[in-house]
């Protein structure tokens, strides 16, 4: 297991977005500035929806909601298994992260161009 500062270093940068999106998740309207602003959709529209719907075992809820919130969630778990894993300066931890966010930045597009196309359902 890799040591305190070592797992503090490499999670820490996600915990103040997670706390954001769990206090965000507990306001009864839409708080996406893109949305408001264009009345549009953002790439990460319904994630958090989908989210708590997959936290409550909603499979086909969640996925309607964003098709991302099961994969982004299987992600964040080998993020955490890894950063605790893995010894300091192990270089699979730059490629691993680098790797995720290249192939997640794309997917989020990816589902975005496919929701304005008409694809999938405007959340």
């Amino acid at each position: 297991m890799a040591p305190w500062p070592v797992i503090r270093e490499r999670l820490g940068p996600i915990v103040p977005p997670a706390l954001l999106c769990a206090l965000l998740a507990l306001v009864p309207f839409s708080t996406c500035i893109v949305k408001i602003a264009t009345r549009r959709p953002c790439p990460a529209c319904g994630m958090t929806r989908a989210s708590l719907r997959l936290l409550h075992g909603d499979l086909v809820g969640s996925v309607t909601l964003h098709p991302l919130a099961l994969p982004s969630a299987l992600a964040l778990g080998a993020t955490v298994a890894l950063a605790l894993a893995l010894p300091p300066q192990h270089p699979l931890w730059d490629r691993f992260v680098r790797g995720v966010l290249g192939v997640f930045a794309f997917a989020f597009l990816a589902v975005w161009v496919v929701r304005m196309g008409g694809l999938l359902p405007m959340v």
